[in-house]
């Protein structure tokens, strides 16, 4: 099944709006997973048919998710994307905005946070070859910049996983020590400290050339490394290196801790967390909070 022509239109939209492609491509997975759904719930599928449907309807939709064991987060993202869609065509006003879920956000406590004692440690694991087996110590020098890098960017500076993930060549600037930071809603400039910016321009210098990102470029900063062949992975199709994966880097967050020694079970959002809530101790306004970290809006903070 393709999606309806009056869904292609609203996708299409927000690639004009610039959105990335892994945000498209999970837009394009939830409205078909809908329609797909529908076309079993209705005889057949076209704008008119849709635009009549009631809030009930999209009700029946999560709770047939819901049946099938779809998590909280999953609920919240297809809620937020057929929201889009029902806003796009201006329905708000009949349909009101769809929650996935009731459920209310819980109230942080320490063990969602790490320690800056903690934090210092992992740094200083990352930077040793602590624990390493034989095969190991072959591989890591090639990566040890490049997990370095990774982490201090979510450690020092709030950074999300996917944030990371999304960096590329062109925002950085090495002369000027600053990283501007795009999500799908905003942008912003971060200032790097000078030898948080030397780790990360050492990770780079250190990609033989071939393999390396290119400056002022579309390329990837942090990119796949094939650990069999000892090298940076280049995609010939496109032209330019492999990014990196979500999955490697929460895999490298895993091993990284377990390495370091520490009891508590981090994750990356543990650090953002921690670097929020240092900014809060200094001091920071909530709209500079706001601002600095990405965040859509007070309650978000």
């Amino acid at each position: 099944m393709e999606l309806p022509i009056f869904a292609q239109q609203f996708v299409a939209h927000l690639q004009e709006s610039g959105r990335k492609t892994s945000t498209i491509t999970m837009y394009k997975h939830d409205l078909l997973k809908f329609f797909e759904w529908l076309s079993k719930y209705k005889t057949a599928i076209d704008g008119e048919i849709w635009g009549d449907l009631t809030r009930e309807d999209y009700e029946r939709y999560f709770t047939y998710l819901k049946e099938k064991k779809s998590s909280e987060a999953n609920l919240k993202r297809v809620a937020s994307h057929l929201n889009g869609l029902i806003k796009y065509y201006h329905l708000s006003d009949r349909i009101g905005t769809l929650k996935g879920t009731e459920t209310k956000q819980r109230a942080l406590t320490t063990e969602d946070f790490i320690t800056d004692e903690d934090a210092a440690a992992l740094i200083a694991s990352i930077q040793s070859d602590k624990g390493l087996t034989d095969t190991q110590l072959t591989i890591y020098p090639y990566l040890r910049y490049r997990n370095l890098s990774m982490v201090i960017l979510m450690t020092e500076y709030g950074l999300t996983i996917d944030e990371v993930v999304s960096i590329n060549m062109k925002d950085i600037n090495f002369a000027q020590n600053t990283l501007t930071v795009a999500n799908d809603k905003n942008s912003r400039l971060i200032d790097l400290d000078s030898e948080d910016k030397k780790i990360i321009y050492k990770y780079v210098m250190d990609i033989p050339e071939l393999s390396r990102p290119r400056d002022y470029s579309d390329d990837p900063l942090f990119i796949s490394f094939h650990a069999k062949k000892l090298v940076y992975w280049y995609d010939y199709n496109i032209g330019k290196p492999k990014r990196i994966s979500l999955k490697s880097i929460q895999r490298m967050i895993e091993k990284e801790v377990e390495r370091s020694g520490i009891e508590h079970n981090v994750r990356p959002t543990h650090f953002r967390n921690s670097c929020i809530l240092k900014k809060i101790k200094e001091g920071w306004s909530n709209d500079s909070l706001i601002s600095y970290f990405g965040l859509t809006s007070r309650h978000a903070l």
